[in-house]
């Protein structure tokens, strides 16, 4: 659910209003995670690493409370429940891009995701999920990306507009590489500073362990 946020009581006023007048006041940062017991334990389980992943970045993002504020009209708002925005591969085509809700549950989860991502429309605009979510100004999502055979070290962004980074969180999950006996693999995550701080990316990156290497 979308909340308007009282600004003249909100604990990051001040930095609203100094960092809204940048150029823009996006950035990114790529770290990694140790993805070893999710790994194995999807090719031990035969289930899909895609999933598991997509759902440990989903429900950290809905326990960091700064990656749910949005920019709306001259003020900001709020969203309790965060969703993803995820391109997936078509088949003999580029990608559709799907919406994604967040269930806590993880097998319920599972499920979801596993009929969605067998009931991809084969033609369409890949972007459709996007400009309807802009347009209704329904934008309490993060867009979640993975590239499984490219391994990256850092990453830029695109501008969506001059002043503004996305509309969204932006998110990309590289491929898993062999280090030292153990599975790592790279994200990268671009969000707008006027809402969240390394200490918040901090969070987030920590629970995203937590839930990788949740049994």
């Amino acid at each position: 659910m979308k909340h308007q946020v009282d600004i003249e009581t909100w604990e990051r006023r001040d930095n609203w209003r100094f960092m809204k007048e940048f150029a823009n006041s996006w950035y990114s940062i790529t770290s990694e995670v140790d993805c070893t017991k999710a790994l194995e334990q999807s090719k031990r389980n035969h289930t899909s690493f895609f999933i598991k992943y997509l759902y440990a970045l989903l429900r950290a993002a809905n326990e960091v409370r700064e990656l749910g504020y949005r920019p709306d009209g001259d003020g900001v708002c709020w969203f309790d429940s965060i969703g993803a925005t995820v391109p997936l591969a078509v088949k003999g085509g580029t990608f559709y891009t799907v919406l994604i809700p967040f269930i806590e549950d993880y097998e319920t989860f599972y499920a979801k995701v596993s009929d969605i991502s067998a009931n991809i429309p084969e033609q369409g605009d890949p972007y459709g999920v996007n400009r309807e979510l802009i347009e209704s100004g329904q934008t309490g999502v993060v867009n979640i990306s993975a590239t499984p055979k490219l391994y990256f070290s850092s990453m830029t962004y695109t501008f969506h507009k001059p002043g503004l980074g996305s509309d969204w969180p932006l998110m990309n999950v590289g491929k898993a590489v062999r280090r030292e006996g153990r599975w790592v693999m790279p994200i990268g995550v671009y969000v707008d500073h006027c809402f969240v701080d390394g200490a918040n990316l901090g969070e987030f990156m920590d629970k995203v362990q937590q839930y990788l290497d949740m049994a």
